[in-house]
């Protein structure tokens, strides 16, 4: 083997497991890594800040199925990819972060050395994994394996590697080699068994689909249609059931009559998901029938929604097993009666839109008709996007991303780049409000510098309007929620992106078929006060 630093050797063995990817920014601390990637002709794609790092690589964790992969400085590399690390926690997507330290003869002492922090790895133990300080080379191998054990054989969330500057040099005599990840968890047989006696007798069934199920379209609605389910979506679960499909009801939580219905299930089959609120706005949905439940993670079985049935297990060996259990049953309900519940919910939801989202949904029609099927839409918090989470249909799963848990402002630029980086066969489109866009407005030249076909949507209505409207509904002045923009067209123009600002919903329609084939992003402003909007 020929000789190599500790940073060669890392970033060999990530190639071995597949990496041709990282998103970071350099630093002194960090050069071996950086030597490495130069050695094995791993893309590297430079951030204007740590933030976008983290969160480009979660993106591209979203559009491959891969882990995403982020090289940063230690200190305030780490803190500023904090919340690019957190949000891919709280959404369970797999993240590796490998970040500098300070030397470890100063770790603890209070020094003060370069980018130091106390204890660099809990900073971010709150949110991965496991966070480890390495101390030896020779604890790579296997704390990397750990780190693909978490991503691809149980519940997959972030990890950090904090490297320090005085590890990275030492030299590597043997090489490192790759090594086998666990299979996911299969299910219990008589777990199965009774979950299908249970569904078998239901008479208002309902099944609930978090991002959990992704791949499982086929088992699942095999199983809608034996029982005669409305297929109901959490953002991370649109378009793991067409939402064209009788049985869906789409990913319309949010709405009163879709959580009633839920509510009034006799029987739940809840897969791959913690229900977060952010997907509904409530302190708790109302659940009041059994809860079967299928998730990898055993925390969840027994957290606010606990289960009648709970079945730890890949979801869609456990959804495999469940259909081939329900063909020995003879249901209760039929698929005409789910489909005529799913007819009814979905008119109530419909006659219940309020003007603000009837706008929305103008956008989101006009946007459904010019985007490919399979476009991912990376959305940021914002209130067009809330509504686009029942507005705007998705036919195929992992393409529409709201990350309403954590819930950051400005995670959807960067996390579009990303994505269109892992998977750049596919259109990608991002869109946030004119005052989340702003938290990472910088990373246009990233994708400018890229070179990035990118179609993004700034929904302007001059406020953080959500909020603004929680003030005004509870009579408090508006205080620090009406920033001013800057006039956002010259502005990415000066970042070496295209812009333009739509003028009716023709126009709409066509910039983002441009953009969509472009050689650059493009900034596409829609004020909220457009007068177009109500035609």
């Amino acid at each position: 083997m020929q000789r190599m630093s500790c940073g060669e050797a890392v970033m060999q063995l990530l190639a071995a497991y597949g990496v041709n990817t990282v998103f970071g920014m350099a630093g002194t601390m960090t050069l071996e890594l950086y030597r490495g990637i130069a050695r094995t002709g791993i893309r590297h794609v430079q951030c204007r800040n740590e933030q976008g790092a983290s969160l480009m690589a979660d993106g591209y964790a979203r559009a491959t199925g891969e882990p995403g992969v982020c090289t940063i400085i230690g200190g305030p590399g780490v803190t500023n990819a904090a919340t690019g690390i957190a949000q891919a926690y709280c959404d369970s997507q797999p993240l590796l972060v490998l970040s500098g330290a300070s030397p470890t003869i100063t770790h603890g002492k209070g020094w003060g050395a370069i980018h130091e922090l106390n204890d660099q790895a809990a900073v971010t133990a709150g949110f991965t994994a496991f966070s480890a300080m390495v101390r030896h080379p020779e604890e790579l191998p296997e704390l990397l394996a750990r780190a693909y054990a978490v991503f691809r054989g149980t519940r997959p969330r972030p990890v950090h590697l904090s490297l320090p500057r005085d590890i990275l040099p030492l030299p590597v005599e043997s090489e490192w080699q790759t090594r086998r990840a666990p299979t996911r968890p299969m299910p219990d047989p008589a777990a199965i068994e009774e979950a299908a006696e249970r569904l078998s007798r239901a008479r208002r069934p309902l099944i609930f689909v978090g991002g959990g199920a992704v791949g499982a379209r086929q088992p699942l609605t095999e199983i809608a249609e034996r029982i005669g389910a409305p297929v109901l979506a959490t953002n991370a679960g649109k378009g793991i059931v067409p939402e064209s499909y009788p049985l869906s009801l789409g990913g319309s939580i949010l709405q009163r009559a879709s959580q009633q219905a839920l509510a009034d299930a006799d029987v739940v089959l809840l897969i791959g998901s913690e229900v977060a609120a952010g997907d509904h706005f409530l302190n708790r949905l109302e659940i009041s029938g059994d809860v079967i439940r299928i998730d990898i993670d055993p925390t969840e079985l027994t957290s606010m929604y606990p289960a009648a049935v709970p079945i730890q297990a890949d979801a869609r060996a456990a959804l495999l097993a469940l259909s081939a259990a329900l063909a020995r049953h003879t249901p209760l309900s039929s698929r005409s009666q789910g489909e005529s519940r799913v007819r009814d919910i979905l008119r109530r939801n419909a006659d219940a839109l309020t003007d603000l989202e009837k706008r929305h949904a103008r956008v989101w029609t006009l946007l459904r008709a010019v985007l490919p099927a399979d476009t991912m839409v990376m959305g940021d918090a914002t209130q067009l996007v809330y509504s686009g989470s029942f507005a705007m249909p998705m036919e195929v799963e992992r393409c529409w991303y709201y990350s309403g848990n954590y819930c950051a402002l400005g995670f959807a630029l960067p996390m579009a780049i990303g994505a269109k980086i892992g998977a750049p066969q596919r259109p990608v489109m991002a869109v946030a409000g004119d005052g989340g866009v702003m938290f990472t407005v910088n990373e246009l030249a990233t994708a400018a510098e890229e070179r990035i076909a990118l179609p993004v949507i700034v929904w302007n209505n001059d406020a953080l309007k959500a909020i603004a409207d929680g003030m005004d509904e509870r009579g408090i002045p508006r205080i620090g929620v009406e920033p001013r923009s800057p006039d956002f067209l010259r502005l990415a123009e000066s970042l070496g992106c295209q812009a333009t600002r739509a003028e009716g919903a023709a126009h709409l329609a066509r910039s983002v078929q441009i953009a969509l084939s472009a050689d650059r992003p493009t900034l596409i402003e829609v004020r909220e006060d457009s007068s177009w909007l109500d035609s």
